[in-house]
């Protein structure tokens, strides 16, 4: 018998001993699962986690303690651990594990349900990061969608010498969209990544983990994508055919076009379809009949977005933390999709982390919304208006269409979407009083549109929709509609009118005036009359009324007839409820309908909500940031003037110091940046970078004046840290995202890179640093900001004269350090760890003792070096003089003169000194 034991605040497991060896030895049938997964056992009134792993996982998660993991047989070798959870706790283990952990949910359910004790448990729910479809109603319910449900499914094949050949299905649930591609990669995977990085899937499916796909599961799992095995994976002749079915089923054809997948230029690209086999397979997407008719199948076109690697998404802090909500506290400054989100719509949060990862290539898309931010910049109060009182009051209209779609729509989610049409219009003719041309074309023209094709739906809600009821509270199809209704209809209101009359019958009984006693209409109580506190002993001095609570507004009351009437009225509500609900379902039939134009509808919203956003970022900033002049890729100018972090200057208590930066194609496209730790080199590197991104989306840039040229690739890589999880060294992983950096960047990219080479031995990681900032200034020819502490590497910019060195400036003397946090031209003529160690507080015994050891160091590598230009001045002399004792000495002919100089040139060439590489590098 399985009780909840209230005195616990916890649902307790009680089963006899016969029940706990009957389950125990149930549980240890099951397969093997993995260790992402969680299995909840559904016990109707509450849920159990069974095994050691799972409990302390859940306990530690819902209870915040390992006192709530319990054993059935704990005498027994056999014990098993279990936890128990309410239906509430379950929902929010649930939300946590799929949204925030990337974990998979499993549900058994008996069924039979608590009436039986027999452990005939099936697998009923299962739910992972990038299928959340069986789990939508615990995970959103009526609360706002703001996470997107997307599945990526690979097929990677080998091809000629180290290329490999990818098949990529994407499916975006929300949209109800597919997306194919299919390309050649390298051996590191390089395009694969970008696609990760771009469509941000939480759930990959893999047809092994053998050969090429042990590559591919480590970069998913570097980018923090769950992999999953489907059971079944190759494909038979039928299958395929079944693919054609399923999307003859799913997709949704337009007016007079053929209905047949076959004729989509999509069905040529094999491996593709095979991925997409697999995942609607997976997804199960043709057994829910809201998919049927609704899905769309696109090429996905690369080279539409600018290229992003996940070093640069990391080092840039574009998104915030998983599960951060927009209105946790911290969230405007802790990522730049936080200072760019100040969305009032769900469906904006989604677009706008969308953009965020998907930085545009196309100028004159950019061009378009940066002039809606200006325009909307420059009309302070239509801003206002949009975004404090029109946009805030617009729902999740996907989130109603998709119970539209699946019949699980009430007259309440009708009337709401009906409150969209309504007020979109208002919308449309605010952005028509700017009168630019461009929110016209680009906003209106749209909107405008599917407001037409929605008039229909407009006009059916009108038809059938009680609005005097809603004033009331109640959601219910117009009496007039039906002859059923409107019979119960008037007997209600016969109803109504009698207890009114016993309203004022209540008052000419306690001598007050009608409206000193209210009639009220409470859930669970029904009708009933009320008076204020202070009228409560007039009330209980007459007998005829039955005093029911007294609460913060006043004294409930009533009498044997009003009760009589209100019995009688819940009665007929309920049976007016239930004659409407065929007359609902044919009207949501209706409804269906509209979902694609209200589908398209709710994505203009969402551009809206996004570019207002983009204005409000631009004036909440402690300076308003500007409008980049956008220029087309190849134009070779980078110019960011007076340039600051967007998000530390949000922080409290934060002055920041703004830079500049100025690229110009074949005079100056790298920036070698010396300085102290903690001097602000990583801050300014980022921020050129961030800047960079934020003009690609189509926001304004923290700037005081900006000329950006359209780049086609960010990458960078910013700091450096073991990933033990993934059994990665320091040094592994800057050169994973290094190698990533140089085989990607052209001319047309942007590059940041800092403290490359730090992982290794000082020479070593010099060298490594050297060659790579050689490479892209000499070859590559990118605009690169490199940050470094290896001195040597500033020599390179007297060699290549489109490098520059510039430095962040500090101030030291005996007693004194300060960081000036400006970036200044040249180079930092010494380095500060010591002072900054003072800065942090070290003892200063320890200060001193760095100081000597330091200084006994530089005396001992001074001596050296002056020992080794002796030995180098020598050779010197020495090969000059083979050189002209032999050409003095022997009569020798044209031939063997040069043979002698070649061997002198081998023999300076053999020496031992930067000064020779860097005259060599010059050649």
């Amino acid at each position: 018998m399985e009780v909840i034991n209230a005195n616990r605040q916890e649902p307790q497991l009680n089963l006899d001993i016969n029940g706990q060896r009957s389950f125990v030895k149930y549980h240890a049938k099951l397969e093997e699962k993995p260790t992402t997964t969680v299995r909840f056992f559904d016990r109707t009134d509450f849920y159990s986690v069974h095994g050691a792993d799972d409990c302390e996982l859940i306990a530690k998660l819902v209870y915040k303690s390992t006192a709530f993991v319990h054993q059935l047989l704990p005498d027994e070798p056999d014990k098993l651990s279990y936890v128990t959870l309410s239906k509430a706790n379950f929902n929010m283990a649930v939300r946590e594990l799929l949204l925030v952990r990337n974990f998979r949910v499993e549900v058994y359910v008996r069924p039979g349900g608590a009436s039986t004790t027999s452990n005939n448990w099936c697998l009923e729910y299962r739910g992972s990061p990038g299928n959340l479809i069986q789990f939508e109603e615990i995970l959103f319910g009526n609360k706002e969608i703001l996470v997107s449900n997307n599945l990526l499914s690979l097929q990677v094949r080998l091809v000629d010498g180290n290329q490999r050949r990818l098949g990529v299905a994407f499916v975006e649930q929300n949209d109800c969209q597919f997306h194919v591609l299919e390309f050649v990669d390298n051996d590191f995977f390089t395009e694969l990544e970008a696609i990760v990085v771009l469509l941000g899937p939480k759930e990959c499916l893999l047809p092994s983990l053998d050969g090429e796909y042990i590559a591919v599961k480590n970069l998913l799992e570097r980018n923090n994508v769950g992999v999953t095995i489907p059971k079944r994976s190759a494909a038979t002749p039928a299958e395929k055919n079944d693919l054609l079915q399923d999307l003859n089923r799913l997709i949704r054809f337009a007016k007079g076009q053929q209905e047949d997948a076959l004729t989509f230029p999509e069905m040529q690209l094999t491996m593709a379809m095979e991925a997409l086999r697999v995942a609607i397979k997976y997804l199960n997407l043709t057994n829910d009949a809201s998919n049927l008719g609704h899905y769309e199948i696109k090429q996905l076109n690369l080279k539409r977005f600018v290229h992003l690697d996940s070093a640069a998404v990391a080092a840039l802090n574009i998104l915030p933390k998983p599960g951060t909500h927009p209105n946790s506290p911290g969230y405007h400054w802790q990522s730049i999709l936080g200072v760019l989100d100040h969305c009032r719509t769900p469906q904006g949060h989604r677009l706008l982390a969308q953009w965020i990862k998907q930085p545009l290539r196309s100028i004159e898309i950019l061009n378009d919304r940066h002039d809606i931010v200006q325009c909307l910049l420059e009309s302070p109060g239509t801003l206002s208006t949009l975004h404090d009182d029109y946009l805030k009051r617009i729902p999740d209209v996907l989130m109603l269409t998709k119970r539209l779609l699946r019949q699980k729509a009430t007259m309440q989610d009708l009337f709401r979407v009906y409150q969209v049409v309504l007020r979109t219009p208002r919308i449309v003719n605010t952005l028509l009083s700017l009168e630019n041309a461009t929110v016209k074309n680009v906003l209106c023209n749209a909107m405008k549109s599917f407001l037409e094709d929605l008039s229909g739906l407009k006009q059916l809600v009108e038809q059938v929709v009680d609005f005097e009821a809603i004033e009331a509270g109640d959601y219910l199809v117009k009496a007039s509609f039906d002859e059923n209704l409107q019979d119960m209809k008037n007997d209600m209101s016969r109803l109504l009118s009698k207890m009114e009359r016993l309203q004022q019958k209540a008052a000419d009984d306690l001598n007050m005036e009608k409206t000193q006693v209210r009639l009220d209409n409470v859930a669970k109580i029904g009708y009933h009359l009320r008076v204020t506190l202070k009228d409560d002993s007039a009330l209980r001095k007459n007998k005829n009324y039955k005093i029911l609570d007294v609460v913060k507004g006043g004294v409930r009351f009533t009498n044997e007839k009003l009760s009589e009437y209100s019995e009688e009225y819940s009665s007929l509500c309920e049976k007016y409820e239930e004659q409407q609900k065929s007359v609902v379902e044919e009207i949501i039939k209706v409804a269906n309908g509209y979902a694609a134009t209200l589908c398209s509808l709710n994505n203009e919203l969402a551009q809206l909500d996004c570019l207002v956003s983009f204005a409000i970022a631009a004036l909440a900033a402690p300076t308003p940031y500007v409008r980049p002049k956008m220029h087309k890729e190849g134009t070779g100018v980078l110019m960011l003037k007076d340039l600051r972090h967007p998000c530390l200057e949000l922080q409290e208590h934060v002055t920041f110091i703004a830079n500049s930066v100025a690229f110009e194609k074949d005079a100056c496209n790298m920036f070698i940046i010396t300085g102290p730790n903690m001097g602000g080199k990583s801050t300014y590197i980022r921020s050129v970078g961030t800047a960079v991104l934020m003009a690609h989306v189509g926001a304004f840039v923290p700037c005081s004046e900006a000329t950006i040229t359209m780049v086609d690739s960010i990458l960078g890589r910013v700091g450096a840290s073991d990933n033990i999880v993934k059994g990665l060294s320091t040094f592994m992983v800057e050169m994973i995202e290094t190698s990533g950096i140089v085989r990607t960047a052209t001319e047309n990219s942007l590059v940041i890179i800092d403290e490359l080479g730090r992982g290794t031995s000082t020479y070593e990681g010099c060298g490594i640093a050297w060659s790579i900032a050689e490479h892209l200034a000499k070859q590559t020819k990118c605009f690169t900001l490199f940050a470094t502490h290896f001195h040597e590497i500033t020599n390179l910019a007297e060699t290549v004269p489109t490098v520059k060195n510039c430095h962040m400036a500090a101030v030291a003397d005996a007693e004194n350090f300060t960081l000036l946090y400006q970036v200044r031209p040249g180079i930092m003529e010494k380095s500060f760890g010591i002072q900054v160690a003072r800065l942090a507080n070290f003892p200063d015994v320890v200060v001193q003792t760095a100081q000597r050891i330091y200084s006994e160091f530089e005396d001992e590598y001074t001596e050296k070096q002056s020992q080794s230009d002796k030995e180098l001045l020598d050779k010197i002399d020495a090969a000059l003089e083979r050189l002209t004792t032999t050409g003095n000495d022997v009569d020798i002919n044209e031939a063997e003169l040069s043979e002698l100089v070649a061997t002198f040139a081998k023999d300076i060439k053999n020496l031992d000194s930067e000064y020779f590489r860097a005259l060599r590098s010059v050649e």
